[in-house]
């Protein structure tokens, strides 16, 4: 069975030529869930700021957790993920299955140094096999 995977990205996030990402910035918990007081849905403002992405169908977790239940507890990506701003890859202090959650993934990912702009290109690959998305997001200093 063939399995997709992909960032969430609703279409109107962005202008009608371009889809964007659909993500969370937190200005400073990089920790999954932190709760709803450290997020606001806003574009990015600094280069350095966490945004939090999301996606379904990028494959097991270590601890297991079991498919169709709520996720109890924080937990890894098995597979090597990379997601890159503009070909500049990005650290991710957490990427797993979010937490409270049935099949949803959250990606908490550091946004790297890049020129600001409004179309800073958002790619990903898992295990080496890059994503089928054309996605942006919005990064200013």
């Amino acid at each position: 069975m063939l399995r997709s995977r992909g960032l969430l990205a609703p279409a109107s996030r962005g202008g009608w030529w371009k889809q964007y990402a659909g993500r969370v910035l937190r200005w400073s918990d990089p920790s999954p869930s932190a709760g709803s007081g450290s997020r606001r849905r806003v574009a990015a403002r600094r280069a350095r700021d966490v945004l939090t992405l999301y996606g379904v169908g990028f494959g097991p977790v270590t601890p297991p957790s079991p498919s169709g239940q709520i996720v109890q507890q924080s937990n890894t990506l098995v597979a090597s993920l990379v997601v890159s701003f503009a070909g500049v890859p990005a650290t991710m202090p957490y990427s797993g299955l979010a937490p409270q959650s049935v099949g949803l993934y959250e990606f908490n990912v550091v946004v790297p140094n890049v020129a600001a702009s409004d179309l800073v290109p958002l790619t990903f690959s898992l295990d080496g096999v890059s994503g089928t998305q054309t996605l942006y997001v919005a990064v200013g200093n």
